[in-house]
Order: structure tokens, then C-alpha cells, then sequence
């Protein structure tokens, strides 16, 4: 992700993104100067000043003419971090959410949300996690499940090598590039990075956890 599209995420326009940019590059500046600058047209950002000013990512200085400063970095991300508690805490209290009747079989696509979801259900188990991977997903969330054996859950791997220095239970597993996950014998995750299958329905749930238990067995066979 590169620094506009980071800055989208927190609130600026496109436009907006590109001029903030500048005035930090250069301190201050007319809305000439950051027409000049940015390559946008000079209506566009006057309008874009304008709005980074209500939104409070600039401040306006008043003088002979007037020009725009930045807000500075630290305040920056302090004010981005405290307006995303605000909304979380918004989100978490007013925002009602019906349970499933009938657990649905889930599908995730891209290696981004797989990953978040591994990670999330890493994070919220509460007794034993059995993940089956390659190394370069067992990288991606090494820290969660080094916290998850901390916090004292029964944690197993299956993959091509240990995490060191912890207490999770390892088994040398050449897996390819499939990602199997179950978590307290109530999710299960499974698939590639490109596509998973997530589900809390007690039949795949079963089948997973059986495939894990052959899986070790045959391991321990060896």
C-alpha cells in the first residue's frame, strides 16, 4: 500500500492525499503554490485546501496572502487514531447484529482477508487452535500464535518447520499451499491464501478435525 492510498483510508480524498503531501514537503504554501506543485488544477485545490482545513488535516495562516500548513505527523496520526476508537465505540454500541440460524459456508478471497481471518480466529479462540500450512503463511501469523501458547492454549502446527522457543506441539508437514485451521472444535478455515472456506457447521467442523487427527497419527507413524 503506498502513502495515498494509506491516507485515502483514513479519511482524504485522492485529491486531498496529493496536496497534504506537498505542504508537508513544503511547510507552507498558497493555494497557487500547491496547484503549482501538485498538478492538480488551481480550482481543484483551492476546493481540496478548503476541505482539508474543515476536516482539520491543514491550518489556514493568515497574512498578505493567505497560505495553508500542514497539520503536523504526530498530530496527524493522533487524531486518525482517536477518530477510529470513536467509530469502533460507535459501531460496537449501536450496531445490532442478528446470529445465523444455520451456520453458512463462508467464502474468503485474497490473501489479505484470509489472512485477517486466520489471524482473527487465532486471536478469539479460548482452548486449542490446530493449524496446518506452509511456512510463508506460519510467518504471517507467528506473533498470534505465539500470544494464543502464552495465554495458555493448546496450539499445533503442521507445517514445514517449528516456531522456536515456545511450548506449541509441532509436526513436520510438507503441505503445499493449502491452509487448514480449527479452532476450539468450533471453525474451521480452509483452503488456499487465494480462496478459503470458512464455516462453524459442526459437520465440516468434524471432517477437519478428523483429517488433523489422521494426519498427526500418520506423522507419528512414520
Amino acid at each position: 500500500m503506498d502513502l495515498i492510498t494509506a491516507l485515502k483510508k483514513i479519511g482524504f480524498t485522492q485529491q486531498e492525499a496529493v496536496i497534504y503531501i506537498e505542504l508537508c514537503h513544503h511547510n507552507e504554501m498558497t493555494g497557487y503554490e500547491a496547484a503549482k506543485q501538485s498538478g492538480i488544477s488551481r480550482s481543484n485545490a483551492y476546493a481540496a485546501l478548503s476541505s482539508l482545513v474543515d476536516k482539520g488535516y491543514a491550518y489556514v495562516v493568515e497574512g498578505p496572502s493567505v497560505k495553508y500548513i500542514p497539520v503536523p505527523k504526530k498530530e496527524l496520526l493522533i487524531n486518525a487514531r482517536r477518530d477510529f476508537e470513536s467509530n469502533v465505540s460507535i459501531i460496537d454500541d449501536q450496531l445490532d447484529f442478528t446470529a445465523f440460524k444455520q451456520e453458512p459456508y463462508i467464502t474468503i478471497k485474497g490473501d489479505k482477508h484470509v489472512v485477517d481471518k486466520l489471524k482473527n480466529i487465532i486471536t478469539q479462540a479460548k482452548l486449542r487452535i490446530y493449524l496446518s500450512c506452509d511456512n510463508s503463511v506460519l510467518s504471517k501469523v507467528e506473533e498470534e500464535l505465539r500470544v494464543a501458547e502464552a495465554r495458555g492454549l493448546k496450539v499445533v502446527t503442521l507445517t514445514p518447520r517449528p516456531l522456536e522457543d515456545t511450548g506449541i506441539k509441532h509436526y513436520f508437514s510438507e503441505v503445499g499451499s493449502t491452509v487448514k485451521l480449527i479452532a476450539d472444535t468450533e471453525e474451521v478455515l480452509a483452503g488456499t491464501l487465494k480462496q478459503c472456506l470458512y464455516s462453524k457447521n459442526s459437520t465440516l467442523v468434524h471432517l477437519i478435525r478428523e483429517a488433523f487427527i489422521n494426519e498427526i497419527i500418520l506423522i507419528e507413524n512414520k
